[in-house]
């Protein structure tokens, strides 16, 4: 049997469908990379924004429409959210955001019965983490780890929290045996993500965010760089800031989503703090850490954001100057709060103010990598990209060098000498 895998979303998305892949693999499955190959094709669909929901349901026809004997699949968080859409959309198996540790027996039954089969159960339901494992990567240099699942926080806009349910931790001991078996087929960086992976242990009762990052360096003690996909403010403890302080392999750089840049819109967005907060916390990072990137996902265009609130948004993005930011237009979601409040913007308000933002990013970025220029710092390859070799430092500055040998999955010493197309390039010492 062979199988194709089309993935939408977030790092965690990446990770589940590593891990679906690598279990189909020791079924002797073979995965391919054309799906007009494939006698079953898996979608790991994504609702963040109303335009990932179009995605899926467009990306869903389209590999339906393309191959129309292979046994469709559909898993992920616009599955979970839209269970009765599926089967329109010509999906055979629908299992959201559970079960996909059965997708192997379900394509069987399937070929048995020639029954279209939806597992989706209410998220509320999903109270347990449930286990996928890697030992090896097929697709990526850098190891993604998924070591918790589900969110509480129910910000105004979002349903993450309505598709992913509960929050729920791994195993520790299973963590730190994937990331073993990672470690000795050859990844050096591994990549620790959650949907809220600052929540990590608080199901669990007797381990923190920080313990496991202490456990993990300290029994894998040849892994060379550890790394946080994000982090909400209010789960930066004091315990991880000592953690960062005190092992070195833990990547300089922290991504810590804003979202809103004003008091009203973080109110409306019923965010968990303050710019005041915001503000205290980055300073206490960098006067313990020093320069540590410091990322941030935004927000552009919330309901009811006037024009004082933006300027005063773009303000205080200033004043905090980070290295670099993910711009996210604001998309109305079905059964979200903020879907029912007053003062939606016009949608070319919305991308005016994306724009800005997307200017003043670059700029920020731009200013972080100038700091940089001059300076020998070491940087983990991870690809071969239009002729240079492509990979990041601990503080996530991208860096790109030419060379005649094969540097990807090295960790080579560069000169950084000038930046192009946003990126670093280096010259290698």
């Amino acid at each position: 049997m062979k199988f194709y895998i089309h993935t939408l979303g977030c790092k965690v998305n990446l990770y589940e469908s590593e891990a679906l892949a690598a279990m189909l693999i020791n079924h002797s499955y073979i995965q391919v990379e054309n799906e007009t190959e494939a006698d079953v094709i898996i979608v790991n669909t994504c609702t963040v924004t109303s335009t990932s929901d179009s995605k899926s349901k467009k990306i869903i026809r389209s590999l339906r429409k393309t191959n129309n004997k292979a046994i469709l699949v559909a898993m992920g968080c616009y599955a979970q959210l839209n269970k009765d859409e599926l089967s329109s959309l010509g999906v055979d198996i629908a299992v959201g955001n559970n079960n996909r540790s059965k997708i192997y027996e379900l394509i069987n039954e399937f070929q048995i019965n020639k029954q279209s089969i939806n597992l989706i159960e209410d998220s509320n339901n999903y109270v347990k983490f449930e286990e996928l494992s890697l030992d090896k990567l097929t697709h990526h240099t850098r190891g993604f780890i998924k070591i918790q699942d589900g969110c509480r926080n129910f910000c105004t806009y979002c349903a993450i929290p309505y598709a992913r349910g509960p929050i729920k931790s791994r195993n520790p001991e299973s963590v730190i045996c994937e990331i073993k078996h990672l470690v000795e087929n050859g990844v050096k960086e591994i990549i620790i993500s959650g949907i809220n992976t600052g929540t990590y242990g608080q199901d669990l009762g007797n381990i923190t965010l920080a313990s496991l990052i202490k456990q993990i360096i300290e029994e894998v003690p040849s892994l060379y760089r550890i790394r946080l996909s994000s982090i909400e403010l209010m789960e930066i403890t004091d315990e991880l800031i000592d953690v960062y302080q005190n092992y070195p392999q833990l990547a300089r750089h922290l991504h810590i989503p804003l979202q809103g840049g004003c008091d009203n819109t973080l109110r409306r967005m019923m965010r968990k703090y303050n710019t005041l907060d915001y503000l205290n916390k980055i300073n206490q990072i960098r006067q313990t850490l020093g320069d540590v990137a410091i990322t941030t996902d935004y927000l552009a265009g919330f309901v009811g954001e006037t024009e004082e609130d933006f300027n005063d948004s773009l303000e205080f993005i200033k004043t905090i100057n980070f290295a670099g930011m993910h711009i996210f237009p604001y998309s109305r979601r079905k059964n979200t709060v903020a879907d029912g409040l007053d003062g939606h913007l016009a949608p070319e308000v919305i991308k005016q103010r994306a724009k800005i933002l997307q200017t003043l990013s670059k700029e920020m970025m731009n200013d972080y990598q100038s700091k940089y220029l001059g300076s020998v710092t070491e940087c983990l390859v991870e690809q071969k990209k239009n002729g240079y070799y492509v990979g990041h430092t601990s503080n996530y500055l991208e860096v790109a060098i030419e060379s005649e040998n094969d540097l990807t999955n090295k960790i080579v010493k560069v000169k950084l000498e000038t930046i192009k197309n946003n990126m670093l390039i280096g010259r290698k010492c």
